[in-house]
């Protein structure tokens, strides 16, 4: 079985304002090798299992451990946000993405991300202990204000960066070895479907799904030789519920040159050839289509500039909700 050369454990935190008032809820999220494992359930205030693969492997004291570490940095960012300066009107956001990774070399890096209302605005790189502020006149006063507070709390010390990170890359080492990231070898599943004709043209798709690690060669092929790059459209590689993934390619045919056209497909040292199905129009029945399974998809996938994006999309929600409920 074969090991992805980076692993990273990464963990998104949102707290919220509204009309300068901070919300005690929050919303967490955590990512093993770019798969969402972890969403905190602000009802229950739990950390909460996603996926079987996640449930089956980590303990109930791995979400009891969560549980406790994300409320600390819930907290935590919630006094930041109370004390930035010149908050306006409305509803305003402060994130915290932290991220850190072990190379295939076994040397590790580490940094966290801070954006307020979905704009970046400071970094701090957790092995070298160096800040990053943008260079844009509001980022930095907001990095000022910011750090200005932080220095008033004798408990921000380089000792205490220095645990956040060490704690970090002690739970993804142990995320590892527990083997819920280096999972075995699982092939491809790969389904070829073509659409009704147009114009004398119809369009060929090749599925492949539940397959593990990430990394596959899905493409199309004309008597045997791969179709120009321009002439496919791929799909991206997502991750599924059950800690595989899935994706997908697609070309224009002629009608009545199906025989002509095959899906060539290499996993892992493996490889399959999938033929277009003669006669009529296949319908393809799966949760690609489904809409939660989407939404679901987008929070595994996002990286950080993409879970800004979510997170604007769940506080315009609670906004909604909140101006629902106050009435008119």
């Amino acid at each position: 079985s074969s090991s992805p050369e980076l692993h990273t454990l990464r963990y998104n935190v949102t707290v919220l304002s509204r009309d300068g008032s901070v919300q005690s809820e929050f919303l967490a999220e955590g990512h093993l090798d770019g798969q969402l494992f972890l969403l905190y359930d602000r009802q229950k205030c739990r950390a909460r299992p996603q996926g079987q693969w996640s449930e089956d492997v980590l303990g109930a004291k791995t979400w009891d451990t969560e549980t406790g570490d994300l409320t600390e940095n819930g907290k935590d960012l919630r006094m930041t946000l109370a004390h930035i300066k010149g908050q306006k009107g409305g509803l305003h956001s402060l994130q915290e993405i932290k991220v850190c990774e072990i190379h295939e070399d076994n040397s590790t890096g580490g940094l966290r991300h801070f954006y307020y209302d979905g704009e970046l605005f400071l970094s701090q790189n957790l092995e070298t202990q160096e800040w990053t502020e943008l260079q844009s006149s509001r980022a930095q006063t907001l990095a000022l204000n910011i750090r200005n507070f932080w220095k008033e709390d004798t408990m921000k010390t380089k000792t205490h960066y220095r645990t956040v990170q060490a704690d970090c890359l002690k739970k993804l080492q142990r995320y590892l070895e527990s083997g819920v990231a280096v999972r075995r070898t699982a092939p491809p599943m790969v389904n070829v479907t073509h659409s009704e004709a147009s114009e004398g043209n119809i369009t060929v798709t090749c599925r492949a799904s539940g397959f593990y690690p990430r990394n596959i060669a899905l493409t199309w092929r004309q008597d045997g030789v791969s179709l120009n790059h321009n002439a496919q459209q791929w799909g991206g590689i997502l991750p599924d519920q059950n800690g595989t993934y899935q994706t997908w390619v697609a070309t224009k045919i002629r009608q009545g040159e199906e025989q002509k056209f095959a899906c060539y497909m290499e996993h892992s040292g493996n490889h399959s050839t999938h033929p277009v199905p003669s006669g009529k129009v296949l319908v393809f029945q799966s949760q690609w289509l489904d809409i939660p399974y989407v939404l679901a998809v987008a929070a595994a996938v996002a990286a950080a500039a993409a879970a800004i994006f979510v997170i604007i999309l769940y506080v315009l929600c609670c906004k909604k909700k909140t101006s629902a409920a106050e009435g008119p």
